[in-house]
């Protein structure tokens, strides 16, 4: 009998200290750093993601990620969302060259106690979001760094997105699937034909 029971499409990774280490820089804000905020879900890592974290550690000298929860990323985005847990992500986006450091399960709202906590210099967004059209939350979520003059929308060097990644993958395997199918009839009508014997050399 297995000690484990593995269910199919939920993670067992298993984070401790030291593997979030290893993938951390493991190193401080430097005595009066411009700290760089910009938080998301940041799944399914891909190079969108790369050059907004890419054009957001280049309005500061230390980049600060903050990583919503799957709960929060759910709430946001939709059953079956995220792909990835916050573990998985968080190793994901610690594995970046632009990031100094990740807080992992941020909050949604930005607060004063986050922006005093870790002593947020700027905070930013990339101009394309997943959770376009949310409305009175997105307004929410950056309203203190907006009044207080330290936020600052920056433009998305890319287009691509998790969602279109998603799509990309579902059309891939619809097209897979046609050409397996159309393979399999193929077989089976050279099999169920009559066959005249063919001696191997």
């Amino acid at each position: 009998m297995p000690l484990c029971v593995y269910h199919a499409g939920v993670s067992r990774f298993l984070p401790t200290s030291r593997r979030l280490v290893q993938f951390s820089e493991g190193k401080s804000a430097p005595e009066g750093a411009t700290i760089v905020y910009i938080d998301g879900a940041f799944d399914v890592f891909h190079v969108g993601h790369v050059e907004i974290l890419r054009l957001a550690k280049q309005q500061g000298d230390f980049l600060l990620v903050g990583l919503h929860t799957d709960e929060d990323v759910e709430s946001r985005r939709g059953p079956h969302t995220p792909i990835m847990n916050v573990h998985e992500r968080a190793l994901s986006v610690l594995a970046s060259k632009y990031v100094d450091e990740v807080v992992i399960g941020a909050p949604m709202i930005i607060s004063d106690d986050l922006l005093r906590t870790f002593n947020i210099s700027l905070v930013v967004r990339g101009s394309l979001t997943e959770t376009r059209g949310h409305g009175s939350m997105d307004d929410k979520r950056y309203a203190l760094p907006r009044e207080r003059g330290i936020f600052r929308l920056l433009s998305s060097p890319s287009s691509v997105t998790t969602r279109s990644i998603i799509q990309r993958i579902v059309d891939n395997r619809a097209a897979f699937e046609a050409r397996n199918k159309k393979k399999v009839a193929s077989e089976q009508a050279y099999y169920s034909a009559s066959k005249d014997y063919v001696q191997e050399l």
